[in-house]
């Protein structure tokens, strides 16, 4: 009894401490309001420094919005002679990043904004260079760059014009068009690809210098791209119309010099969902992305690309094609750049089978023609045909904006010429599958 008695005692009296306490804290409340706040100058100091070191939401007149993605993928490859598995990103424009926009009303009908676009090139499967991803290296850390950094004024019936370090008018204007789900994995690019590495040729890593990028080469930029030979973000002016029935059209100019123009529909008719783009660019600039081959230059590119989604079914499919001419260029080690071509098709379903989101199953099928980069013609290569086939399975999780998935790419190519290389002659396949994931914020 005298155990329970004190155990209760126990009780009460934390009880009426904690009482106590509670009404000291409110007689506190309502002392430091009468006081008018002279006594709350500490937490004041307090919040200021938490404002001063805290991302706002803009200031009173021009907002900001943090935005992006986190992508990362596992990939397994064998080149015919090797295999193994890499962790990595999707390489440049793809990859992992975060944005900062905002915008301003300067007047009815009228804003100005900005646009601060930071990649993380960690694990950059696409850069060339010392260390670049390919059989003997499993990773390349470019660490952050700065991609995008540009303001714009915008009215709502003359357009946009924008001025900086942008997107140009027809960066991906067939590409894009791919409104799949899976535009960003899987597309007639490079940048998920490892165009570094080298093709295995009778069984061995030789000639060193002959990649699979140097089969899919943009001369534009100096690049193995691919597909989309001139979507390079650069320092540039850029034009956009209002968008009237669902087409819109795009001009822009940048330094010492080049130019771009180009058109793009997106809408709804009949039970399908369709989206158009077409491009036009020149360009002039000595100075590219990649290393220089030439010293001059001269190169055109074009590109058209669409997508029909039938909306009841969720069957879709997307296409692209390009064109580059490079005009005979000299390049630096004596050879004249070919002309090259690239076309793409990607055919699949779209549908929410489930409910965490729309499943995506699809097949995809590229060729590269005599996309020659100046390795492969050093080796008296003349002519080329590199075939990329695969397809994918991706599921989107709507509450947590993301997205998994599997894919599989086969790569397969030819070379010929007269003066060609014996061990340019017996080229291996290699093939990728790959396991990813991208979440939204």
């Amino acid at each position: 009894m005298r155990h329970r008695a004190s155990a209760a005692s126990r009780l009460v009296l934390a009880g009426t401490a904690a009482l106590f306490g509670l009404a000291a804290a409110a007689v506190s409340v309502a002392t430091a309001a009468d006081l008018g706040g002279t006594c709350c100058a500490d937490l004041e100091e307090r919040l200021a420094e938490l404002e001063a070191t805290a991302a706002r939401k803009g200031n009173r007149k021009v907002s900001l919005t943090i935005s992006g993605y986190v992508a990362q993928e596992i990939t397994a490859w064998d080149d015919g002679g090797e295999s193994n598995a890499y962790i990595h990103g999707l390489g440049p424009t793809q990859t992992s990043h975060f944005k900062v926009n905002g915008q301003a009303i300067v007047m009815p009908g009228w804003t100005a904004g900005y646009m601060l676009r930071i990649q993380d090139l960690t694990g950059n499967a696409f850069t060339g260079g010392p260390g670049a991803i390919n059989q003997a290296n499993d990773t390349k850390n470019d660490s952050l760059g700065a991609q995008m950094a540009f303001w714009y004024l915008q009215s709502e019936d003359l357009g946009k014009v924008s001025v900086g370090k942008l997107a140009h008018a027809a960066k991906s204007a067939a590409m894009f068009t791919d409104l799949s789900g899976t535009q960003i994995i899987d597309n007639y690019t490079f940048l998920a690809g490892f165009p570094q590495f080298t093709i295995r040729s009778g069984g061995d890593l030789n000639p060193p210098g002959l990649t699979w990028g140097q089969l899919a080469f943009c001369y534009a930029q100096s690049l193995p791209l691919g597909g989309d030979c001139n979507g390079i973000v650069m320092n540039g002016v850029r034009y956009d119309t209002p968008t009237i029935a669902g087409v819109s059209l795009s001009a822009s100019w940048g330094q010492d010099d080049f130019w771009e123009v180009a058109g793009r529909y997106a809408g709804e008719v009949a039970g399908f969902k369709l989206a158009l783009g077409v491009g036009y660019s020149e360009m002039r600039d000595e100075v590219t992305t990649g290393a220089a081959v030439s010293s001059q230059k001269d190169t055109q590119f074009f590109q058209v690309g669409g997508y029909a989604q039938h909306l009841a079914t969720g069957l879709f499919v997307h296409a692209a094609y390009g064109h580059e001419d490079n005009n005979d260029t000299l390049l630096l080690n004596g050879k004249r750049a070919e002309n090259g071509e690239h076309w793409y098709v990607k055919a699949g379903i779209r549908r929410a089978w489930t409910p965490l989101g729309a499943t995506i199953v699809y097949g995809d099928f590229a060729r590269y023609s005599d996309q020659l980069g100046p390795a492969a013609l050093a080796l008296g290569a003349t002519s080329s045909t590199f075939d990329r086939f695969g397809g994918g399975i991706a599921q989107e999780i709507d509450a947590a904006a993301m997205m998994v998935y599997v894919k599989v790419q086969h790569y397969e190519a030819e070379l010929s010429g007269p003066s060609l290389a014996p061990a340019a002659t017996d080229l291996e396949d290699a093939d990728f599958v790959s396991v990813g994931g991208l979440i939204n914020f």
